[in-house]
């Protein structure tokens, strides 16, 4: 029988973490913590129609989700290229960051390990660096639901 076992799960530090835009600018989940709420989600990348449509949906929301305090940064396993021309095509106002080597993808808990990629996920970091809302979807129509998150976001002191 198959067992999951989550290091990082609600009531966990969120673990710092430094990976590249796909402009090749250097990001650190750390250099955020502490200053806003953190939406940090995992997308499959731009060839997945589901990811595609989470991240349209994601942007449409993106202005109401900074009014709360909320900083967007979503990473995805694809190389910098192809990130930057999904980042490009549905002018992405949030953090992208790219995952090539799924160093963060393991740290965080969304390795596939049948597809030797990234399961779609959400996580929400307060504050103060804790966990306090963990998704991880199992399947690419799986994604964070971002009308519950919207409503969280709105009635949350995170």
């Amino acid at each position: 029988m198959y067992k999951l076992i989550l290091r990082l799960d609600v009531g966990s530090r969120a673990e710092d973490f430094t990976l590249e835009s796909p402009d090749g600018k250097p990001f650190s989940l750390g250099d955020v913590m502490g200053k806003a709420i953190i939406f940090l989600t995992f997308f499959r990348g731009g060839f997945d129609m589901e990811s595609v449509k989470y991240l349209k949906e994601l942007n449409s929301v993106y202005d109401k989700l900074r009014d709360m305090g909320v900083e967007v940064v979503a990473v995805t396993p694809e190389l910098p290229q192809k990130a930057k021309g999904l980042v490009d095509a549905l002018s992405l106002k949030f953090q992208v960051l790219c995952d090539p080597e799924l160093k963060v993808t393991k740290q965080y808990d969304v390795y596939d390990p049948a597809s030797e990629w990234c399961w779609p996920a959400g996580f929400i970091i307060d504050r103060d660096g804790t966990l306090q809302y963990a998704f991880r979807g199992v399947s690419p129509p799986n994604t964070p639901p971002l009308h519950y998150l919207l409503k969280k976001f709105r009635g949350a002191s995170l």
